[in-house]
């Protein structure tokens, strides 16, 4: 037998498994030569990519993420109808103006203090009080007084009444509150 027939023997003994082995490996070597580093960089960063996909799909895959797709999907028009007024909003200057008074609220509550409020109360809501409590023991007053004052007042009488400085300026303040009433009522 000549060379040549024992090689052509040896590579028809041989096992499939090893024939594969070699064309793996001739295709590893194919692959090895032809990859630039072009390449090799475009492989790395598709791998990257996949690794923050798979790291997003999981946190996508929670319960709680679920769930509140699913309510999204239910409440899929309103969101609609509000992310359009927040639009609109935030065009018109409307929404920063709104934020500005938020912070301003925030700053207003944070501010007050119990001295503060104390000192605040005092100064406002107690004179009125005492105001108002004066105003209805006058009005209380007049009542009882009027209840008591058997006389008829006739028109000379009323003319007579007029001359008291009291009375006039009491009939002025009568006056002024008539023509600023209809004002007042009407804004109720």
């Amino acid at each position: 037998m000549s060379d040549d027939s024992v090689v052509v023997k040896a590579e028809e003994e041989r096992p499939t498994s090893f024939g594969r082995i070699e064309e793996a490996a001739g295709l590893l070597t194919a692959s090895l030569d032809s990859m630039t580093p072009a390449l090799v960089q475009r492989m790395v960063t598709t791998m990257a990519q996949l690794a923050e996909m798979i790291d997003l799909v999981e946190v996508l895959n929670t319960d709680e993420m679920k769930s509140l797709v699913g309510r999204a999907a239910e409440v899929a028009a309103s969101l609609e109808r509000s992310l359009g007024a927040v639009q609109a909003l935030e065009e018109s200057g409307a929404l920063n103006t709104l934020t500005e008074l938020a912070g301003f609220a925030v700053a207003m509550k944070s501010s007050m203090t119990s001295s503060i409020l104390t000192r605040s109360l005092s100064d406002l809501a107690l004179p009125a009080a005492e105001a108002g409590s004066k105003m209805l023991e006058a009005v209380n007053d007049a009542k009882y007084e009027a209840a008591k004052d058997t006389r008829k007042l006739g028109p000379m009488a009323l003319l007579n009444v007029l001359k008291d400085p009291q009375m006039q300026a009491s009939l002025k303040f009568l006056l002024a509150m008539g023509k600023r009433l209809p004002d007042v009522l009407e804004g109720l």
